[in-house]
This record gives C-alpha cells, sequence and structure tokens, in this order.
C-alpha cells in the first residue's frame, strides 16, 4: 500500500473518531499519520489542536511548534502556541505569539482569544479593543443585528433609550453587570436584556441606583427595536465604550470582616448573622455543556472528580461545618452518597435572585470557576474560588486576590488536575477563617 493510500485511510480513521467525540483515539492516529506525512504542517497543526483539547498544553506546543518550523508564514499554529502558552501561565510570551499570529493573517478568532489573554495582563484598553472583532466571527450570533449600528461613545448622553443585551455564559454577564453603575449616571434610560433567570436578580439587585435599568427577558428571537429606541450594544462592549478599566466603581467595606458592598445589593437577600457553627455552600462542577468540545473541556479542568468532592466534604464535617448543596444541574447528584451529612439543598429550579438569598444566608461559598461563583463576588459576598492551573486569565496568576471581586479568595492548582494540594489548603485555612469571623 502506498503512502497515499495509507494516508487516506488513517484521515478516514480520523474523521470517524473526531465524529465520535474520541479525542484520545483521534489523537493517536494523527500521531501514526505523522510518522507517513513528517513534513505536512497541517499534520502536526491538528494533532496540537486535538492535544489542547484534552488539556495537554504542553505536549500541544510541541506540536504547534513543528508545525511553525515546518510553515513559518502559517498563522494558524502560531494562534495555537498562544493557547497553548496561555494554558502554561506563560502569558507575556502568548502575547507575542497571538501578535504573531495577527500579523501572518488577522483573523478575528485570533484578536478574540488575545484580547482574554490580555485581561491576564492586565492591558484592558487593548483587550476590549480587541474583544469587539468577536462580532466578525462566523459562528457568533448576536442578539440584535450590529451590521448597521455603529456604536458612538456620545450615545450614553444622546439616546432617550438604550438596549444593553447580554452575551456569552451566565457568569460572563454577571461580571460585567458591574458596568450598569457607570451607565446609571448618564440622563438617558437604558434597558437590560437579559436571560430569564437573571431577570428577577438584576430588578432586585439595581433597584438601590438612583437610575437603575429597566431589565426585560430576551426571547428566543429579538423584537426589533423602535425608531425612537434604536441604539443598543452589548454588555461585553460596555468596557470598550466608558474607558476599559476593570471596575465601574470602587468596592466598601462591609462593617462584617470578609463583606463588601456589591454592585448587586437588596434588602431583599438580608446577610446572616453567624451561628454557632460555619454554613458553608459548595459548588463543585462548573457548566455542563459537554455537546461543544471547548466547553466540554473547561467542564473537565474545573470539575471536582467525586474523590476529591468527598475529602472536601469530609474535612468541613470534621471541622463542624454546615454544608449546604449549592449545584445546580445534573452533577447534583454527585452529593447523593453524603446526602445525609447535607443541612440543605439549593432548589433546582432556583433563579439567581434565590439563589443570591441563599447565598447571603452562607457565612462562606466554596466554588469552582461557574457562575456561582461570579455572583457571589457580585454581592460582596465571602467566596473561596478553586481553581485550575490553566485558570482563565480573569483570575491573573500567582495571586490569591481579584481586583474583580474584593471578597473572593482563590485557590490555584500548583499543577494541572492537581486537586489535593488545593483542597488541602481550604481545609488547612477553614478553621483560622472561621475563627477570624465569628470572634
Amino acid at each position: 500500500m502506498t503512502v497515499h493510500c495509507q494516508a487516506v485511510g488513517l484521515l478516514h480513521l480520523i474523521d470517524e473518531a473526531e465524529n465520535r467525540c474520541d479525542w484520545e483515539l483521534a489523537v493517536d492516529l494523527y500521531l501514526k499519520l505523522q510518522l507517513l506525512l513528517p513534513n505536512d504542517h497541517r499534520v502536526a497543526t491538528n494533532a496540537g489542536h486535538l492535544l489542547w483539547r484534552l488539556d495537554r498544553p504542553t505536549k500541544a506546543y510541541e506540536h504547534y511548534l513543528l508545525a511553525t518550523n515546518l510553515a513559518p508564514h502559517q498563522s494558524i499554529p502560531w494562534r495555537g502556541i498562544g493557547n497553548t502558552l496561555r494554558d502554561l501561565n506563560d502569558f507575556e510570551a502568548a502575547d507575542n505569539a497571538y501578535q504573531r499570529s495577527w500579523q501572518l493573517s488577522p483573523e478575528p478568532i485570533t484578536a478574540w482569544n488575545h484580547s482574554q489573554l490580555l485581561i491576564g495582563l492586565e492591558d484592558y484598553n487593548r483587550a476590549y479593543s480587541l474583544a469587539e472583532y468577536r462580532f466578525q466571527l462566523t459562528e457568533f450570533s448576536t442578539y440584535r443585528n450590529l451590521n448597521d449600528t455603529a456604536i458612538d461613545p456620545a450615545i450614553f448622553t444622546t439616546a432617550p433609550w438604550l438596549h444593553i443585551w447580554s452575551e456569552q455564559g451566565l457568569g460572563d454577564t454577571l461580571q460585567y453587570l458591574r458596568w450598569c453603575l457607570a451607565l446609571a449616571k448618564f440622563p438617558g434610560n437604558f434597558i437590560l436584556e437579559l436571560e430569564p433567570s437573571l431577570v428577577n436578580l438584576a430588578r432586585e439587585g439595581f433597584a438601590w441606583l438612583k437610575n437603575p435599568p429597566k431589565v426585560e427577558a430576551k426571547n428566543d428571537s429579538a423584537a426589533p427595536c423602535l425608531a425612537s429606541c434604536a441604539q443598543h450594544t452589548s454588555l461585553m462592549s460596555l468596557p470598550h465604550l466608558l474607558g476599559g478599566a476593570p471596575l465601574a466603581e470602587r468596592f466598601k467595606p462591609a462593617k462584617r470582616p470578609g463583606h463588601w458592598h456589591g454592585y448587586l445589593r437588596s434588602k431583599a437577600w438580608p446577610l446572616r448573622i453567624p451561628g454557632q457553627r460555619p454554613r458553608v455552600g459548595l459548588v463543585w462542577a462548573a457548566g455542563n455543556k459537554i455537546d461543544d468540545p471547548f466547553t466540554a473541556r473547561e467542564y473537565r479542568k474545573r470539575s471536582l472528580p467525586s474523590k476529591v468532592l468527598e475529602h472536601l466534604i469530609g474535612g468541613l464535617l470534621v471541622q463542624q461545618a454546615e454544608i449546604i448543596s449549592m449545584q445546580i444541574g445534573s452533577d447534583h447528584r454527585q452529593i447523593e452518597p453524603w446526602h445525609n451529612s447535607i443541612t440543605d439543598f439549593l432548589p433546582q429550579q432556583a433563579d439567581f435572585s434565590t439563589t443570591a438569598r441563599w447565598i447571603r444566608e452562607l457565612d462562606l461559598l466554596i466554588s469552582v470557576d461557574t457562575a456561582a461563583a461570579h455572583l457571589a463576588g457580585a454581592l460582596g459576598h465571602p467566596c473561596w474560588l478553586l481553581l485550575p492551573f490553566s485558570a482563565d486569565p480573569r483570575w491573573l496568576r500567582q495571586r490569591q486576590d481579584s481586583p474583580w471581586y474584593p471578597s473572593m479568595r482563590l485557590f490555584r492548582q500548583p499543577e494541572t488536575g492537581q486537586w489535593s494540594q488545593v483542597i488541602k489548603e481550604v481545609l488547612s485555612n477553614f478553621s483560622p477563617w472561621w475563627h477570624s469571623v465569628s470572634s
């Protein structure tokens, strides 16, 4: 059999493996194909893609680097190098790789990936400017059509009504709602169009503003804006339009240690007075969206395996904590072996307003990187965030605090997949923390 025939056969098997989402087999087949076609940069690049998808950034980097050596003027391998270096927490080198990819071919996906990396470098103006290229991605759909709308920052002072619609994930929306504080200082009126589960939260949480937004639920398809209120933009475009700083308004400490006045505030969510035992909420799994390769990768990377969850629950129980399950979705079943040890369970149908009330009844939320953690941060409520080694750049590097959420403490994996050290640090810090807040 000729090399060509063998290669065609392997490509057919690779297609079948990828259609089944069998990434491990697809990688093995690509490595075999690489032996047949050692000088084909496309094979090395595709092997890098799959290894990155399997959260093996070091191996992926090696294949991307080989591809750049074989074809130094191809932009895609350089973008892959940027992605892997970002996961390896070498943000400066990733910045250079993304710039190289952009110079070779200015692709919107490169700009979008680069923008997220730049947030980790706290280069906010450049980050939010590049993020606007996401609207040029063919796979990106917006709630309202931007094709005929050129947003001018002057709309904040001239438009009688401004529609602000959410995009990306629920955690991103919760994080970027902070810019509504800046909008409330302008004379016009603005309408927030959010996912239904966020509507009550935003209505209640912004009622303290002098000029709160009108909050409406997004429909399956957006109704057209009337001529009198045709100005609109994305919530995630607000930092670009308003100057790029990470915070719309500085937090101020509350009277209780560890608590801050968040940007979402409501008397409907009263703060609990500490009792004899610490009341701790747990969220152990990120959004379970395994139909998409990237979100499936993030879900696996951010979520706690059962053995790790067992270690965390057991350690908290030994220290006399009351444990509240705050997990939503199918992953809530993971806690069933400890059902009798759990004090209470957040209702599965709870919206974010209900979840906010439950969080305020906790002394502490311990969460993986998912929407519940962003909600606690937006409330200014104490939250211990458990992060993978290759955390989202928004959490920066080698820090235990976050400029986004002053009430949050970060616990990081020392190496990829190493949760045991994270849980050990959480449990060793728990009693000193409780003594400080209860005394």
